[in-house]
């Protein structure tokens, strides 16, 4: 079975995004890695520990980190009806389409999406030094990051299990990838959200 979390405040973030039609400027890097990278340094921990270090805290980033502005540009691309516009203008947007119609993915955190959200979604910097030496010291690919085409992959699986609705656009500039292996169920954990 193939699950991921549609509470995140992520994918809330991209469909309050593509509910509205609208996608704020925000440059922000945000703390998002491949869950496949995740797992090969979870393991590496787990079997070649590195030396001298009996507790050693590995934080894992993504390199280059992705941004709210990379991210949310795919939407256009992937044909999902989503223009851009200045974070001020999205707000205020945002405001008047969940008071008329009460069903946006980002009603639950309305109070902190009206805030300031350039503020106060700056991921912190993280000391990545250790994980950095163990995957040298295995030989494994250090510069890993979540594309565009990894984008596409989650909108795509987003779109099957039933969070996203279909892209609209006739003609996308890139089609949204079909998914291999899908003999396995596929749904959505947590709320859905608008």
């Amino acid at each position: 079975m193939q699950v991921t979390n549609t509470d995140d405040f992520v994918w809330r973030l991209v469909k309050g995004c593509v509910q509205l039609g609208l996608v704020p400027d925000m440059n922000n890097t945000i703390n998002m890695v491949p869950v496949d990278h995740v797992a090969l340094c979870t393991s590496l921990a787990a079997v070649s520990p590195l030396p001298n270090a009996a507790l050693s805290v590995l934080h894992i980033t993504a390199q280059p980190l992705p941004t709210f502005n990379g991210v949310l540009s795919c939407l256009k691309r992937f044909g999902f009806s989503t223009e851009p516009c200045d974070y001020v203008l999205w707000r205020r947007k945002l405001e008047q389409h969940v008071m008329e119609v009460q069903d946006n993915a980002l009603f639950p955190l309305l109070h902190f999406v009206l805030d300031d959200l350039p503020t106060s979604t700056k991921s912190p910097s993280l000391d990545d030094r250790n994980t950095v030496a163990l995957l040298e010291g295995a030989q494994e690919k250090i510069q890993i990051t979540v594309s565009d085409e990894l984008v596409g992959l989650y909108l795509s699986w987003l779109v099957t299990a039933g969070f996203l609705p279909q892209p609209s656009a006739s003609e996308p500039e890139i089609k949204l990838p079909k998914l291999s292996k899908m003999g396995v169920p596929v749904r959505a954990a947590g709320r859905t959200g608008g």
